[in-house]
């Protein structure tokens, strides 16, 4: 069973604004998330590029003990 949490990914289809799309993240392809400035990356399996989110590691971290 896949083990998913809700976050708030960063809409880069929009011009230079800081809007976030609620999506579901499957923790199970996950290969690391690191800190930046502003956002937390997560690089997938699928997603070398990094998939920039609203939370931080700690929220990240608390919400897949959940």
């Amino acid at each position: 069973m896949a083990h998913l949490i809700k976050l708030h990914l960063l809409d880069l289809t929009h011009d230079n604004k800081k809007d976030y799309i609620p999506a579901l993240i499957n923790l199970d392809a996950v290969v690391s998330i690191e800190p930046s400035k502003v956002h937390s990356i997560i690089y997938t399996k699928s997603n070398s590029q990094g998939i920039r989110v609203k939370e931080s590691l700690d929220q990240i971290l608390a919400l897949s003990e959940k």
